[in-house]
């Protein structure tokens, strides 16, 4: 640690249940072992504690940072495999790094119990960086190439900076001479656009022509309301219309049932195993697709309770004689609607769900057309995370 610092306490592996720290911990996941440092400053008053939380088989899981007089900080850690292709399998770890002002912990702790009822731990916390560490092993020769990709997200700033960095191959665990492949660009928060100006790059051909551009960097779950935003308004709809839940919990059929939309909410089943962003972006628009139907529909039959009477109100009346046909399409599907737990082969003849299909199809095409270009430069990051 050299001369500056000195140990004033370790311990590890200490089993969870006997540990009695005040670490705050933002994950859901209950940690198997803990192991806690604690250091002092030599001249300095205060101490600085990192509490490390793993799972049973000693993957981190959180890392808590505990400075005297700096912010609070967490690291949030995930796992993920993929394979590419037949002969390459890629290792992905998710670190999310997040801050509280000390002066702001108070608060926090008073509504804590709220926030883990909700699911969402992390309100209040920034979310300063998101870096997603890739390592592609050769199945035949054990080659290897480590990928980085990462979202700076500084609090002073109305954007994020979006890195993806691809090393040379490591080949018999040796560095090889190769050259970085480099891409680095800005987003802005308010809507996910590429800046344009803002890129920076080296031994890749730009993806100009990707207008999701925005989205590559960002796991599945970070991406779900922005982008389910984003395609509300190429709908013609208005995001305050409508409310996205993406913290829904479907336990009875969490495999079955990945969204729905009701009265205006889009709510997304936080226990789906969403395998890849492409498919939630089908998701995404599919449930869109059924709030423009429900909206068309509340303008044509003067509503469906509460919510739609507000819309019919609001909108009133199909402004033309193809709307109104359209409309009226809608209005006979969902007053014939089979659900897909009563009989799926007529829910998926549904005329609202043929046509939310066919949106959401779509998206995914489109999606992943423009996608091909950041994919073929950084052929070793899995394409389920692009």
């Amino acid at each position: 640690m050299g001369n500056k610092y000195y140990l004033v306490g370790k311990t590890i592996n200490q089993p969870f249940k006997y540990y009695n720290g005040k670490a705050t911990r933002l994950s859901n996941k209950t940690p198997s072992t803990v192991d806690e440092v604690v250091v002092g400053i030599i001249g300095e008053k205060g101490k600085r504690k990192i509490t490390t939380f793993r799972d049973s088989n000693g993957k981190i899981i959180e890392r808590a940072f505990d400075f005297k007089n700096k912010a609070y900080k967490n690291r949030l850690y995930t796992y993920k495999d993929y394979a590419i292709g037949e002969e390459e399998y890629v290792n992905s770890t998710i670190i999310k790094e997040y801050s509280l002002p000390r002066t702001i912990m108070q608060v926090y702790n008073n509504f804590k119990e709220m926030f883990q009822e909700h699911g969402i731990k992390t309100t209040l916390w920034n979310n300063n960086k998101t870096q997603t560490n890739h390592i592609a092993e050769n199945i035949n020769n054990g080659n290897k190439v480590f990928s980085k990709v990462e979202i700076e997200n500084k609090t002073t700033q109305d954007f994020q900076t979006h890195t993806f960095i691809e090393y040379p191959q490591i080949v018999n665990n040796k560095l090889t001479k190769g050259k970085n492949k480099f891409l680095s660009f800005r987003v802005n928060k308010s809507d996910n656009k590429y800046i344009e100006g803002s890129e920076k790059h080296k031994n890749i051909k730009f993806p100009k022509n990707d207008t999701y551009l925005g989205y590559r960097a960002l796991d599945v779950e970070d991406m779900k309301e922005p982008i389910t935003r984003e395609f509300i308004i190429k709908r013609g709809l208005h995001p305050e219309d409508f409310k996205i839940n993406t913290n829904y919990a479907e336990e009875e059929h969490p495999d079955r049932l990945s969204a729905f939309y009701q009265n205006g909410m889009i709510c997304f089943n936080k226990y789906f195993p969403t395998k890849s962003k492409d498919q939630f972006v089908a998701t995404s628009r599919h449930e869109v697709e059924h709030g423009w139907q429900y909206f068309l529909d509340a303008r044509n039959t003067g509503g469906r309770g509460e919510f739609n009477e507000i819309i019919a109100k609001k909108y009133g009346k199909p402004e033309t004689p193809e709307l109104q046909e359209e409309a009226q399409k809608y209005t006979e599907s969902i007053e014939n609607y089979v659900p897909y737990n009563k009989d799926y082969k007529k829910y998926l003849k549904n005329y609202i769900e043929i046509m939310a299909n066919k949106a959401g199809d779509e998206a995914k095409k489109e999606y992943n057309q423009q996608g091909q270009a950041i994919r073929n430069s950084f052929k070793h990051i899995p394409e389920e995370m692009l």
